[in-house]
């Protein structure tokens, strides 16, 4: 029981520091981040994927609302969305009127099984340990119906300066990587893209497609350029 006391308390602290940070941003982090092309061009396939028409759709770290779940909503599906900062639902209503935001921490967010076509987890995931992320993963699974679509938006460890000793022992997580973004530095846990692929891989997926771009951000964002890592995966039909 004591570990499972200490654990929490650590999520709740993990997320009150984040909704401080993204409470503080608003508007601003959407008006330096919303023009990403690359995270625009995998949400198009994505809903272009799904396997119906009025799908139902989780948009986990939902931000201000767009670009994702605008884009979610804008095709006539049904999106639900969480954050950790009340101030980004409260834009996500205001901006995405036909969708339902919560302000929810994803670590501890229940939704019934198979309640979903998709699931957008888009940079959703650095205040997160392994530990926290590889929780996660069968979740996602859980949450979405067989067939339906999962959209990772990550980094790679490789791709963000990780050195040999920040690694685990299997070479698939590095530990406090450093990290500059929104002018905050930070120490961050980052998976491998290989690490990754089998996070989603042991939970049941399978990869449906993956692409690694370049995002440079504004100058004014006080943030390092990145690779992001793209992936769609699905949830395996089973006989």
């Amino acid at each position: 029981m004591e570990q499972s006391s200490s654990s929490d308390s650590k999520i709740t602290a993990t997320a009150n520091v984040t909704a401080e940070f993204y409470n503080k941003l608003g508007m601003h982090y959407e008006n330096l981040y919303g023009y990403e092309p690359g995270l625009h061009e995998i949400v198009h396939r994505f809903l272009d994927l799904l396997p119906v028409s009025d799908a139902r759709v989780l948009d986990c770290g939902c931000g201000t609302g767009k670009p994702v779940a605008h884009m979610i909503a804008a095709r006539g599906h049904r999106v639900c969305g969480i954050d950790v900062s009340p101030i980004m639902v409260d834009l996500s209503r205001k901006q995405v009127p036909t969708g339902s935001f919560e302000c929810a921490n994803m670590l501890e967010y229940e939704a019934a099984t198979d309640d979903f076509h998709g699931i957008v987890v888009s940079l959703a995931l650095f205040g997160f340990d392994r530990e926290e992320m590889t929780a996660m993963a069968p979740k996602w699974f859980q949450w979405l119906q067989p067939g339906g679509l999962l959209i990772l938006v990550v980094n790679g460890a490789e791709d963000r300066g990780a050195t040999p000793e920040m690694y685990d022992s299997d070479g698939e997580c590095a530990r406090g990587i450093p990290s500059r973004f929104m002018n905050r530095n930070a120490n961050i846990t980052l998976f491998t893209k290989q690490g990754w692929n089998n996070l989603v891989i042991k939970a049941g997926f399978e990869i449906v497609y993956t692409e690694t771009r370049p995002f440079v951000p504004p100058a004014e964002a006080g943030s390092k350029d990145e690779m992001r890592y793209y992936m769609i995966a699905r949830k395996t039909v089973t006989a």
